[in-house]
């Protein structure tokens, strides 16, 4: 399965200064780990120890954000991932 996967700006220098990946992968999951066996950096930016989304982020499928559950959700062939940092402030 191919699937898009747009990063920002911020953190293209990780990924070979590019934004635009592909990864493969049936959840959001194994696609994080597909991205992650290309580009090890990244999986200490994006993860805890545990292996979760930092809180920092937020995953979006097509537009719609994964949450709950990110990891788990299912993915198709074509689909649009985003991670998107997410701003705290008040």
């Amino acid at each position: 399965m191919s699937i898009e996967l747009q990063l920002s700006s911020v953190f293209a220098r990780y990924a070979g200064n590019q934004t635009t990946l592909t990864v493969k992968g049936n959840t959001v999951g194994e696609c994080l780990d597909d991205l992650f066996s290309q580009y090890p950096d990244l999986k200490k930016i994006f993860l805890d120890k545990n292996g979760n989304l930092l809180r920092a982020f937020d995953i979006y499928i097509n537009g719609t954000s994964a949450y709950p559950k990110e990891m788990t959700k299912p993915v198709k062939d074509g689909d649009k991932l985003h991670i998107i940092p997410v701003i705290y402030g008040g």
